[in-house]
C-alpha cells in the first residue's frame, strides 16, 4: 500500500513538473490569440524565447520554432525578419556561429526582396561576428562588400560604420596603418554628419590603436576628451571599459597613482555589474601596481581575486565555446549548401547565355581553333622534350667522360707521390755514394726525372676544374639543400659524386683513410641516408 502512495506520489511530481514546464508556451499561445498582425506575434515569441534561452534552451528553441511556424512559406519579408531578429538575440548571448548562420538566412531573403538597406545591415553584423571569431580576412570582404552597398544608397553613415569595423580587423591583424586610415576616413564622415556617438566611437578606436602603437601620453589624452560624451550616452560596459584602458595607458606611463584611481571608477562599475572578465583584468593591474610598490599582502590579494575571476569567466566561456561548437558544423553545412546552390544557378545560366550566343554560330570554329591550338601546343611540348632529352644524354656522356679523366689524374698523382719518394730516397744513396766525376751525369739524369714530373704536376693541376665542370651548380644545390654541412663536408660530396673511392680521395687532399671515413660517416648522418643506401648512390640522385 505504502508502496503504491510512493508511486503515485512520484508520478505526480513528474507530471506537475512537465505540466510547469510547459506552461509558458501555453501562456504565450493565449496571448497570441488576440494579436493579429504576424510580425507582431513573432515579437512576442522571440521576446519570450530570449528570456528563457539562458535558463531554460530547450523552451526557448520550442517557442522559437513555434514563431517560424505561424510565418507564411511564401512570406520572404516576415522570415527574413524572423532570422535577423533570432540572430541578434544569439549573438547577444555570444552564440556567434549560430547567429552568423541566421543573419546568413535573412540576407538570403533580403536579397530575392532586393531591400538593399537590411542587406546592408545584414552585412555590418555578418562582418562584426567573422571579427569576434577570429577570421579578419572574411570580415575585411564582407564588410567592403557592405560599404559598396551603402554608397550606392548614399547612406553616408552606414559606409562610416562599415570603415569602423573594417579598421577594427585591420588592427585584429597588427595591420596598423590600415586600420588608421580606415577610422580617419570613417571619423571624417561622422564629423560631416556631426554624429557626437560615432565621433566617440571612432575616437575609443584610435585611442586603443594608440595605445598598440605604446603612444599612451596620446591614448589617454583621446581617452579622457572623450570621457563625459561616454559617462550621459554610452552604456556602464563602455563606461568601465574606457576607464580600464585609461588605467592601462598610466600603468604604461608608470603614473601609478593616476592608474589606480581609474582602476578603482571602473571596479565600482564592473562590481554593480558583474563584469567579470574586466574585473578580472582590473584585479590582475591592480596586483601588478601593488607589486610595484612592495606592497606584496596587497599584491597577493588581488592575484587571488584576479585568479577567481578569471576561473568563473573561463567557466562560462566554455560552455559558450562548446555550443559554439554543436552549431559550426550545422552552420558550415549550410553554409555550403547555399554556395552550392548559388554555384548552380550562376552555372545554368551561364550555359543559357552560351548556348543561345555561340552554339549554332561559332561552334564549329571555336573547335576548329581549339583543335589547332591543341596540335600546335603539342608539338611544342614534343619539340621540348626531345630537345632536354638529348642535352641530359649529351651531359650524362660528358660526365662519364670527365668521371674518367679525373681518376686517370688521381691514379697518376698516386704514382707522383711514390716518384716524389722514390726520388728522394734515391738523391740520399747516391749522395752519400757518388764521386765527383760523376755529379755532372747525375745533375744531368735528375733535370729529367723532374722534367717528367713537371708534366705530371700540370695533369693534375686541372684536377680540380674537372671537380667543377662535373659538380657546376652542384655546390649551389647542395648548401640549399643542408646547410648544416660544412665547406669540407661539401668538398667530400663533390668527390662522392664523382664515384671516387675513399683511398683516392685521402689521396687528393693528402689526408689518412680513417679521416675520410669520419667524414663519410657525418655527411651520411647529416643528409639522414638509409641504412640499405649507398651514400655515392644517394649523392649523385640529388
Amino acid at each position: 500500500m505504502r508502496l503504491s502512495i510512493l508511486y503515485y506520489v512520484f508520478f505526480g511530481l513528474l507530471a506537475m513538473e512537465a505540466q510547469k514546464k510547459e506552461s509558458p508556451i501555453t501562456t504565450i499561445e493565449s496571448s497570441l490569440d488576440t494579436i493579429k498582425e504576424v510580425k507582431a506575434k513573432i515579437n512576442l515569441l522571440l521576446k519570450e524565447g530570449e528570456q528563457l534561452l539562458t535558463n531554460d534552451r530547450v523552451i526557448a528553441e520550442k517557442i522559437f520554432k513555434k514563431a517560424e511556424s505561424i510565418i507564411d512559406e511564401d512570406d520572404e519579408s516576415s522570415k527574413a525578419y524572423y532570422y535577423k531578429k533570432l540572430a541578434a538575440i544569439y549573438f547577444r548571448k555570444e552564440i556567434y556561429n549560430k547567429s552568423l548562420s541566421l543573419y546568413h538566412k535573412a540576407r538570403g531573403g533580403y536579397e530575392q526582396l532586393e531591400d538593399t538597406l537590411n542587406i546592408t545591415a545584414t552585412l555590418l553584423k555578418e562582418g562584426m561576428i567573422y571579427k569576434y571569431l577570429k577570421e579578419e580576412n572574411r570580415a575585411i570582404k564582407v564588410l567592403k562588400r557592405g560599404v559598396g552597398l551603402a554608397a550606392q544608397r548614399k547612406d553616408s553613415s552606414a559606409v562610416g560604420r562599415f570603415y569602423i569595423g573594417i579598421g577594427g580587423a585591420y588592427a585584429s591583424l597588427k595591420k596598423i596603418d590600415s586600420s588608421f586610415y580606415f577610422y580617419t576616413k570613417a571619423l571624417e564622415i561622422f564629423k560631416k554628419l556631426k554624429s557626437e556617438r560615432r565621433i566617440s566611437n571612432v575616437n575609443n578606436n584610435l585611442a586603443i590603436l594608440y595605445g598598440h602603437q605604446e603612444d599612451y601620453e596620446k591614448a589617454v589624452g583621446i581617452h579622457l576628451n572623450n570621457l563625459s560624451y561616454i559617462k550621459k550616452k554610452h552604456n556602464k560596459k563602455n563606461l568601465a571599459t574606457t576607464y580600464y584602458n585609461i588605467a592601462f595607458s598610466f600603468l604604461k606611463m608608470k603614473d601609478y597613482k593616476s592608474s589606480m584611481i581609474y582602476l578603482d571608477s571602473s571596479a565600482t562599475i564592473c562590481l554593480a555589474n558583474n563584469y567579470k572578465l574586466r574585473l578580472s583584468k582590473i584585479s590582475e593591474k591592480r596586483s601588478q601596481i601593488y607589486a610595484i610598490r612592495k606592497d606584496f599582502e596587497n599584491a597577493y590579494k588581488h592575484n587571488v581575486l584576479f585568479k577567481k575571476y578569471s576561473d568563473s569567466v573561463f567557466d562560462l566561456r566554455k560552455k559558450v565555446h562548446i555550443k559554439d561548437l554543436e552549431l559550426k558544423y550545422e552552420f558550415v553545412a549550410k553554409e555550403r549548401e547555399l554556395e552550392l546552390l548559388a554555384d548552380k544557378k550562376e552555372s545554368e545560366k551561364r550555359l543559357y547565355i552560351t548556348l543561345f550566343v555561340f552554339i549554332i554560330l561559332s561552334g564549329l570554329v571555336i573547335g576548329y581553333l581549339t583543335w589547332k591550338n591543341y596540335k600546335s601546343r603539342t608539338q611544342k611540348v614534343k619539340d621540348k622534350y626531345e630537345k632536354e632529352k638529348l642535352k641530359k644524354q649529351i651531359l650524362a656522356e660528358q660526365i662519364k667522360l670527365t668521371e674518367s679523366e679525373v681518376k686517370y689524374l688521381v691514379a697518376d698523382n698516386t704514382m707522383r707521390l711514390k716518384f716524389i719518394k722514390h726520388l728522394s730516397e734515391q738523391i740520399k744513396r747516391d749522395k752519400d755514394s757518388n764521386e765527383f766525376q760523376n755529379v755532372q751525369e747525375y745533375a744531368n739524369s735528375l733535370l729529367v726525372k723532374l722534367q717528367q714530373q713537371i708534366i705530371t704536376e700540370n695533369k693534375l693541376s686541372s684536377v680540380q676544374d674537372k671537380i667543377n665542370e662535373v659538380n657546376k651548380g652542384f655546390e649551389a644545390k647542395i648548401q640549399k639543400m643542408f646547410p648544416d654541412l660544412t665547406k669540407t663536408e661539401r668538398e667530400i660530396c663533390n668527390f662522392l659524386r664523382l664515384n671516387l673511392s675513399i683511398k683516392e680521395i685521402a689521396s687528393i687532399r693528402h689526408s689518412s683513410i680513417d679521416s675520410i671515413k669520419a667524414l663519410r660517416y657525418r655527411i651520411r648522418k647529416k643528409l639522414e641516408v638509409p641504412k640499405n643506401q649507398e651514400l655515392e648512390r644517394y649523392i649523385q640522385a640529388i
